[in-house]
């Protein structure tokens, strides 16, 4: 299993559309510290409340774009991990061989999120970083601690997003996985859309709304991550949030409770692949 993690390691390093993303990731980030040079600079002489709340803004766009930009990474490279070496005949050699099909999965499920959770740790890392620098005396309410307990959670977003496009993986075409995953994905930031709007109206169609919004989140959890990650990287230690922004999720926080169903999920997708795998006629 270990041979087959490190050559997917290998082969995901070798993905032009890895190298796409770090080029078009670096671009980002260059634009994006030019901004905050410029804004940080006009919040300087502003009312600490207000230097607060634009200052959750400007962090909070930076982490929505890196919830985007990896789960986008991870459809593209889980959609294909097992469809498109079947298609291409690579297991038609390796089948001979002694080795378990569920450690040909395996491989390449930990394969694929070890560059993944890379890419995030330099993602958020960045992110913060330029924040926390260019806002010098603007931003004051980071600490490691919580950046890594922020980070702990959104690194659920890779692995549920791995682990749910390999399952599709090794039950259709690379194209119809992808496009399905891609679907759920959409459907579950539409989903978390709709609870926050759930929250804010006051009419009999609140409870209509935060329960399509629930069940959305419950069949594609993704949204949750992002959500839970954001409100833990935005909260305080002594517990008040500093980001104001309803849409981009950091003044909500789900519960804890939702995590372990994340972690369930994540069992039970993986699970499904070692048996779908096992069973499909390479």
């Amino acid at each position: 299993m270990s041979a087959i993690m490190r050559l997917t390691f290998l082969e995901m390093l070798k993905k032009k559309i890895l190298y796409l993303a770090l080029a078009m990731t670096a671009v980002f980030f260059i634009f994006y510290g030019v901004a905050l040079h410029y804004v940080y600079a006009s919040l300087r002489n502003m009312e600490p409340l207000m230097k607060t709340a634009l200052s959750g803004q400007l962090m909070s766009l930076g982490v929505y774009i890196t919830g985007f930009i990896i789960a986008f990474l991870s459809v593209f490279a889980s959609a294909g991990a097992i469809s498109s070496e079947i298609e291409q005949g690579t297991y038609d050699a390796i089948a001979t061989k002694p080795i378990p099909r569920y450690k040909l999965l395996i491989g390449r499920f930990l394969g694929i999120v070890i560059v993944l959770l890379g890419y995030l740790v330099f993602m958020l890392g960045t992110t913060v970083v330029l924040n926390v620098v260019i806002g010098h005396g603007v931003v004051k309410y980071f600490s490691l601690a919580t950046f890594l307990k922020s980070l702990s959670v959104f690194a659920l977003l890779p692995i549920l997003l791995v682990s749910v496009g390999i399952f599709f993986s090794c039950s259709m075409s690379t194209m119809a996985s992808g496009v399905t995953l891609v679907i759920l994905y959409f459907c579950a930031m539409i989903g978390g859309i709709l609870e926050q709007v759930g929250q804010m109206i006051t009419t009999e169609a609140k409870h209509v709304i935060s329960n399509i919004g629930i069940i959305i989140s419950l069949i594609m959890p993704s949204d949750i991550i992002y959500r839970k990650a954001s409100a833990v990287l935005f909260t305080t230690s002594s517990g008040f949030t500093v980001n104001l922004d309803q849409m981009l999720g950091g003044n909500t926080q789900p519960s804890n409770a939702m995590l372990i169903y994340i972690f369930i999920y994540i069992a039970a997708a993986v699970g499904l692949s070692i048996r779908k795998f096992g069973k499909r006629d390479l």
